[in-house]
């Protein structure tokens, strides 16, 4: 999504007209995790599978780092 900045501006408490975009990538095949319940290194690789369709879409550069390491590192 963009343009919500421009529909709610950060700061304020209501909504103004105007136009936001919801941009589709494609289709996301998780079928090889579908099995994998509660494996934490299953949801890694779904989280990062994600991520980089999101990059892909966005135009924005897929950075491998989670939060946790990057604060370690700060």
């Amino acid at each position: 999504m963009s343009g919500t900045d421009r529909v709610l501006p950060p700061g304020r408490v209501l909504p103004r007209p105007a136009k936001a975009k919801v941009t589709f990538g494609k289709p996301v095949d998780l079928s090889l995790y579908e099995d994998s319940g509660a494996d934490a290194g299953a949801r890694r690789a779904v989280s990062d599978l994600i991520v980089q369709a999101i990059a892909e879409v966005s135009g924005q550069e897929y950075v491998p780092v989670y939060a946790a390491r990057a604060k370690q590192q700060g």
